[in-house]
């Protein structure tokens, strides 16, 4: 920007001269330099690489500033060093010693040359505290919301850098100043993808330069897909119900795409790869790395697998198939037990071993004075047998009666009476009411019989025979009727009578 001054003097306030020709004269555009480093540390030497890290800054309108070089100088020790950087570069590699040292960048313009930027670096020191360290348990809209605690040895603000972890060694780091007073910073989700860890690392601006005070680590969104599994399971001890699991995993592994919190272990058996989940264990803390699992079974196959727990769910599991081991003290114990017992029972009947003789004895042998001889007493068996079956009643299927008439003398006429009614004899009188063919006939007493009906004086009497041999085995009732009846007249030589002799078939059926 072009410009022209001009001036005129004063004696007493109140004279004035004449003003002198004006003076043109251009000043340069504004430029600063955003500077940071970044400190390597090695453990075996004193040696420190220091990487420094520019970020040039045009004000107002100059927008034709053009950059030729930048100058690096350092101090250290009394001594200083200058090296001169490409305007295109934007870094630059110095390897300092373990005392503090001092770095100034400028930028060389076309006219002119940007303000001086400086910073510092603390003398190495081993005893210094570590920095607190926090997890970022939230995050805003896809972005990074951070907070720390205000320092009263910060002079001149913060600086909050930070860098994708997990991807290349050298990532690009990105850094912010906070200006004095604040404490809170919000990181916009433009440059930070799911899945990925970053860390904050959070430093306060002291007269005697900058000082690391925080590590933050977080996600902007946490995943499962790809978490690894642990490595090298192994049985560590193993009994006839418990087994103890040990394995390797690395919780701090920057490219996990999630926090590990812990771990699962499950236990199933290997009988077929439907069997229900016998142990689901939850480890809590992801340093503990072994485990010991009772309550199963002897002598009886598993399958257990781990896997890193994560606050989204498990990772991908890692399987050992393990075998309990039998357990010999039971069965020793099921067979020492019966033993130990009668051999206590023995012991304690011992003594009484005379009249337990003498009781089973009285128990178990024959009576005195018999003496059984094992033909002998066969053969009785078979006689006993035979007798009975000679007293085995059968039932009466049928019979045939057949009755022939017998022309006795009118002297000897006989009378012939059932043993249960003595008292009442057939009737010449007696005139039945149903034919001949149809008598009807109960079981409860059922007489196979034969009547003799005649037609004759009235002084004389009528000849019953009733056949008794057969009884039926029915206790209820039954009418039986006559399968078969005969009838047969004949005229008798010596008396002028008629006759019918009855016969027939009877069937309890």
């Amino acid at each position: 920007m072009g410009y022209s001054a001009k001036a005129r003097c004063s004696v007493n306030g109140r004279l004035w001269g004449k003003w002198t020709w004006p003076v043109l004269f251009t000043t340069y555009p504004l430029v600063t330099l955003d500077l940071w480093r970044r400190i390597d540390y090695r453990s075996d030497s004193d040696i420190r690489h220091v990487t420094l890290l520019w970020k040039p800054h045009v004000f107002g309108s100059a927008t034709t500033v053009k950059i030729q070089t930048y100058t690096v100088k350092w101090s250290q020790e009394g001594q200083t060093l200058t090296e001169l950087k490409d305007s295109r570069q934007s870094q630059a590699d110095i390897s300092i010693g373990p005392k503090k040292c001092n770095f100034t960048i400028q930028a060389v313009l076309n006219k002119g040359s940007s303000i001086p930027a400086h910073i510092t670096i603390l003398p190495k020191d081993n005893s210094e505290i570590p920095p607190l360290k926090k997890s970022l348990n939230k995050t805003s809209a896809g972005g990074f919301s951070l907070w720390w605690d205000k320092r009263t040895s910060v002079t001149c603000g913060y600086t909050v850098e930070w860098c994708i972890l997990g991807g290349s060694a050298s990532c690009a780091l990105q850094w912010i100043k906070v200006p004095e007073g604040n404490n809170t910073l919000f990181l916009p989700p433009g440059h930070f993808k799911s899945g990925c860890r970053y860390s904050f690392n959070i430093y306060g601006c002291t007269e005697h330069g900058d000082k690391l005070l925080e590590i933050q680590t977080g996600y902007t969104q946490e995943l499962t897909g790809s978490v690894k599994y642990p490595s090298l399971i192994k049985l560590v001890k193993s009994t006839h119900a418990s087994v103890t699991l040990e394995w390797h995993y690395d919780e701090e592994d920057v490219a996990q795409p999630a926090f590990i919190t812990g771990y699962l272990v499950t236990v199933q058996k290997v009988q077929s790869d439907t069997a229900p989940v016998l142990f689901n264990v939850s480890v809590g803390d992801p340093q503990q790395k072994s485990l010991t699992i009772e309550g199963l079974q002897q002598h009886q196959e598993y399958v257990c697998s781990v896997s890193a727990l994560t606050k989204v769910g498990p990772g991908l599991p890692a399987s050992i198939t393990i075998r309990t081991k039998t357990n010999y003290f039971s069965h020793l114990t099921k067979i020492l037990t019966p033993i130990l017992l009668l051999l206590g029972c023995t012991a304690l009947l011992w003594p009484q071993r005379i009249m337990l003789k003498n009781v089973l004895k009285k128990i178990f042998a024959y009576p005195a004075g018999m003496n059984i001889k094992t033909p002998e007493f066969e053969s009785f068996l078979d006689e006993i047998d035979q007798k009975l079956q000679s007293h085995k009643v059968e039932e009466c299927i049928g019979c045939d009666i057949e009755v022939m008439h017998i022309k006795p003398l009118w002297h000897e006429s006989t009378i012939l009476r059932t043993p249960e009614h003595t008292n009442t004899m057939c009737s010449p009188a007696f005139q039945p009411s149903h034919p001949p063919s149809c008598v009807p006939l109960q079981t409860g007493y059922c007489p196979q019989s034969t009547v003799l009906l005649c037609e004759r004086p009235i002084h004389q009497q009528m000849m019953c025979i009733a056949n008794k041999s057969y009884l039926s085995m029915i206790a209820e009732p039954q009418e039986v009727e006559f399968n078969e009846i005969r009838s047969s007249f004949e005229t008798s030589d010596s008396c002028q009578r008629s006759c019918a002799a009855v016969y027939g078939y009877i069937s309890n059926s």
